[in-house]
């Protein structure tokens, strides 16, 4: 009986020991995967990270994402420079003012989105860009991209900033959403998720001009929105290759998944998810790396230099901007 015992209790000694060791085994492995300190903004630019960010946190993931997320582009662009972040999603002409404010040490991976930028009327006079003449339009960001993209449009289509119409600038695309829906202005430019928003509160305004649809008769390479960013120094010590799978497949399923991103979303305050289930569709999410980046992505840096060389930094980066695989 003693000998039975002992056997037994041997044996249960075994079994703890072996699983302590996979215990321990597993957390060297997770110890193993590469930190990353990522940040996203609020909004379209976070929408595409979001499955990739809950697939790290459920080890799902080749790299362990600590994840911040930013109401403002200032905050990324302070903790980029200093090191304090090694990846972010950004606005496009970020990515190049920061590639040049670090001198190079700064490359762009892939993008996240395309155009986001409507004109939302309240009414039924706008049908198209000429209906737009001796209007106002409302819109956030004086000297942000939206205004240089639209100026861009409307100049290319021989309607002149001042002569033919007017912006009238709001700090943030809230405020320009409010004035809208409070009757202040019947024009505005806005980006999504906030032309959801405005249309589910007010049945009479619609989506009368798609930016991207206009710049596309101007131009053979898209409007670029968002793109993956990071440290030349950080991309070059991890497997950037392997990470860009993960970025992909994370905007794919977003595409694909729209109710389970949604929660994400709002799980990771990114956008409330009952707005994110409304506009992902509309948020022009798209994977485009490498070469296919380098020539679209500086197509569309020229564009913007061309109307405001500070809009990209003083200047459009080189080759070196690009991340191109290993």
């Amino acid at each position: 009986m003693k000998k039975r015992v002992l056997l037994l209790l041997l044996a249960f000694a075994l079994i703890l020991g072996l699983t302590a060791c996979a215990d321990n085994k597993e957390k060297d492995i997770e110890k193993e995967k590469p930190l990353i300190k990522y940040a996203v903004m609020t909004g379209p630019t976070g929408v595409g990270s979001v499955n990739l960010i809950e697939n790290s946190h459920k080890g799902k993931s080749a790299f362990n994402i600590e994840e911040s997320i930013a109401g403002s582009p200032d905050e990324i662009i302070s903790a980029l420079v200093s090191g304090n972040l090694d990846m972010a999603v950004v606005p496009a002409n970020l990515a190049s003012v920061l590639y040049n404010k670090t001198k190079g040490k700064i490359q762009a991976l892939a993008t996240n989105n395309l155009g986001v930028l409507y004109v939302v009327e309240i009414g039924k006079e706008i049908n198209s860009l000429e209906d737009l003449t001796g209007k106002t339009i409302l819109s956030a960001g004086k000297g942000a991209t939206p205004e240089t993209v639209f100026k861009y449009i409307m100049a290319e289509n021989d309607l002149l900033e001042g002569s033919d119409w007017n912006f009238e600038f709001k700090s943030e695309a809230t405020e320009v959403a409010q004035h809208l829906l409070a009757g202040i202005g019947k024009v505005a430019l806005l980006p999504e998720p906030m032309v959801t928003t405005v249309l589910a509160q007010n049945p009479e305004a619609r989506v009368v001009i798609d930016l991207e649809a206009e710049w596309s008769k101007l131009s053979a390479t898209p409007q670029i929105t968002g793109v993956l960013v990071g440290r030349k120094e950080f991309i070059e010590s991890i497997d950037a290759d392997r990470f860009l799978e993960e970025y992909k497949a994370s905007i794919e399923e977003a595409l694909t998944d729209t109710e389970k991103t949604a929660e994400l979303l709002g799980k990771y305050s990114i956008v409330k998810s009952e707005l994110a289930i409304k506009s992902i569709d509309n948020m022009n999410l798209y994977y485009m790396d490498k070469e296919d980046l380098q020539n679209s992505l500086t197509e569309y840096l020229n564009v913007l230099a061309k109307a405001n060389p500070q809009s990209v930094g003083g200047s459009v980066p080189g080759e070196d901007f690009f991340y191109l695989g290993k």
